[in-house]
């Protein structure tokens, strides 16, 4: 007998759904581009919102900077042009104490010429004083003094001070030059010496005092004369003064030491005074010293030689050099340099006129004079 019969799984076989893979696969790739599509779209959206914001900013950061500055500008100068109605009506302290910086700011600026010019008189004006002494213009400078006129305050007097600046005196041969030199002064009494009156010291500074005569030296007057040289009766009677000066210093033992026409004051009527005793020295008879110090042009042959030498001696050269400088225009012996100015003041070659007067050229001959010095400065005043 032959039976058919119905399996279960021979059903669900034969009901079994087919699917086409291809059109799956085609789908979802629609699908898939479709979302990548609208991300694309959202992500250029996004950049192009961000480039825009990023544009806005920088513009507006740009004119908020500008806009910045034009009001700082307006408000420098609103603060300026009105100083004077913010000082009556003031907002705050603050504000009235920036209107007075403003307006005295203001103020100074336009009046700094004359402020500077006031502070530079007041300065000027500032009165100086050593002592009862008021100091006043400078009449010479050197190495380690100034001279000043001054006027004592009580007599109305006018002197001439000789200040030694103590920080320049840095050591003790200075210091003793200074009190030798004054030591000399106080025993000096000439009319053809500068005369010392004071002495005064303190902290800073050594001070002599002494007389004011007249601030032009031998030295300016002969120089402002035609060819610089004096007329010969002039410049004897210029002499005749000098060598009674240095007669009374060797009467005392005294060498001048640096005799020349800066040194020699010239007061009216061709009156004149020795100055300046800071070469100075008291000797015994006949010393000789060994000390190299002068003016190069008015040295003796023995002082160039740097030899023992008597300096009153020299004294007596200086004399003789000076008499032909005045009475010449010129100095008897040079050098382009120190060195060839010595060589020729040891040669001693002097050449004078043929027609001079023999008493002149008896006096300029500074050697004769040297070997009998007493004598000469007799004779000197016979003229």
């Amino acid at each position: 007998m032959k039976h058919t019969s119905k399996h279960p799984f021979n059903q669900s076989k034969t009901s079994m759904n087919h699917y086409d893979v291809q059109s799956i696969e085609n789908k979802e790739n629609r699908v898939a581009n479709k979302i990548l599509s609208n991300i694309e779209s959202k992500i250029s959206l996004v950049s192009k919102l961000k480039t825009n914001a990023f544009e806005n900013r920088k513009k507006m950061s740009q004119e908020a900077i500008k806009e910045k500055e034009n009001n700082r500008i307006n408000s420098n100068t609103k603060i300026q042009f009105n100083s004077q109605t913010m000082l009556k009506q003031p907002f705050c302290k603050i504000t009235n104490i920036l209107a007075l910086y403003t307006e005295d700011k203001q103020e100074l600026q336009s009046n700094k010429t004359i402020k500077n010019q006031l502070d530079l008189n007041q300065l000027c004006n500032q009165e100086i004083s050593i002592g009862n002494f008021k100091l006043e213009s400078i009449l010479g400078q050197g190495s380690f003094a100034t001279v000043r006129l001054c006027v004592e305050k009580s007599s109305k007097v006018k002197y001439a001070i000789k200040i030694y600046d103590k920080s320049k005196i840095n050591d003790n041969q200075k210091m003793n030059n200074i009190k030798r030199e004054i030591s000399i002064l106080k025993r000096i009494k000439h009319n053809n010496i500068i005369k010392l009156v004071y002495a005064i010291e303190d902290k800073k500074s050594i001070n002599l005092v002494m007389e004011y005569s007249s601030n032009q030296s031998l030295a300016v007057y002969v120089k402002s004369k035609p060819k610089r040289l004096l007329p010969i009766q002039e410049g004897l009677y210029i002499f005749q003064q000098l060598a009674n000066a240095i007669r009374y210093l060797h009467s005392k033992n005294i060498a001048h030491r640096d005799i020349k026409m800066e040194n020699i004051l010239l007061l009216t009527d061709n009156y004149v005074k020795l100055i300046d005793f800071g070469f100075s020295i008291c000797i015994q008879d006949n010393q000789k010293v060994n000390v190299f110090c002068g003016t190069p042009s008015y040295m003796s042959p023995e002082l160039v030689s740097k030899l023992p030498h008597n300096p009153l001696c020299s004294d007596i050269w200086s004399l003789g050099i000076l008499l032909y400088r005045i009475l010449f225009g010129e100095y008897p012996f040079k050098g382009q340099n120190d060195k060839e100015l010595y060589r020729a003041i040891q040669q001693n070659k002097l050449k004078l006129p043929n027609d001079m007067n023999q008493d002149i050229a008896y006096l300029i001959n500074v050697r004769d004079l040297q070997q009998n010095k007493f004598q000469a400065i007799l004779y000197f005043n016979k003229l």
